[in-house]
């Protein structure tokens, strides 16, 4: 797409998002442009001005330059997600009680510094951190320090009850064959599909299927994807991928791949194409879109 037209229809896409938000949210919200910004837009609640809860753009504007014709069902599906944003925003939540209904999730470091930092989080690799979640069927919101010391819970108790739920979540797998190198797609319609990559238990039930080296992607929230790589070629093509999803998804995380060790994810740099004569596959993932704030 020529960069103009790229442009004005990411201006486009941007003023009818504003335009939908303002004729369609709950009384008292009311969105806005961040200054500089085209990319992002700031919900506020009332008379609030500090902080906002900041929406990005990004996966929309990928959207809708890859189907220019199908721009209007993309812009109501993503209204349609922010008002949930803006409507669980105002829910009170609690975790004592609801400790079966929590979830890792991961996130790039850049988020936690982006005024993120109340948020409960541990270091996971150079690439990402995880996050926790309290699922709310059709959302889910962060925890946050202050709703953990209400509910009278350590960060290790909360790791240990995220965890627990995750293993219990189905995860199969959809497999794609490209020359000698396998792909798997988790792409459950959960929101955890990437969080996934935190049960070791899978983990090891994969390295097992593996004969090559043990490639791992987490491009975006709602898939991972392990890879077992028979040449250079495999490497570059999970590269590849990883890039492409993560300009797709809703939730990015990490476009660089990791190798899967002994001493667990290692980020790792390809460097040249080895010139794969191969297409690589594509297969996606989504559903719910958390309150990020």
């Amino acid at each position: 797409m020529e960069e103009n037209k790229q442009d004005e229809l990411r201006k486009e896409t941007h003023h009818k998002v504003i335009e939908r938000l303002q004729r369609s949210f709950p009384e008292g919200w009311h969105a806005e442009s961040e200054e500089g910004k085209e990319n992002t837009i700031v919900l506020f609640h009332g008379q609030q001005r500090d902080g906002g809860i900041h929406v990005k753009l990004d996966p929309l504007f990928a959207k809708v330059e890859q189907h220019e014709s199908d721009k209007e069902q993309w812009i109501e599906e993503f209204v349609e997600k922010v008002i949930l944003i803006a409507h669980e925003a105002t829910q009170n939540h609690t975790v004592r009680g609801s400790e079966t209904k929590l979830y890792p999730v991961l996130r790039h470091p850049s988020f936690i510094k982006e005024n993120h930092r109340n948020m409960v989080w541990r270091e996971h690799t150079a690439e990402t951190i995880v996050l926790y979640a309290l699922d709310l069927e059709s959302s889910y919101t962060l925890i946050t320090r202050d709703m953990l010391k209400e509910a009278e819970l350590t960060e290790d108790e909360l790791h240990e009850a995220a965890l627990n739920n995750l293993a219990r979540l189905e995860s199969t797998p959809k497999r794609d064959k490209v020359g000698d190198n396998v792909f798997y797609f988790f792409t459950e319609p959960d929101s955890y599909s990437a969080s996934r990559a935190l049960n070791q238990d899978l983990l090891s039930w994969m390295r097992q299927k593996i004969n090559g080296k043990m490639g791992i992607a987490l491009p975006h929230q709602d898939v991972l994807i392990v890879a077992d790589l028979a040449d250079a070629k495999g490497a570059y093509m999970l590269a590849q991928i990883a890039v492409d999803f993560s300009m797709r998804g809703n939730i990015p995380i990490s476009p660089i791949p990791f190798m899967y060790t002994e001493d667990g994810l290692e980020p790792y740099m390809v460097m040249r194409n080895p010139k794969s004569r191969h297409k690589y596959p594509s297969h996606g993932g989504r559903k719910k879109r958390p309150p990020e704030r």
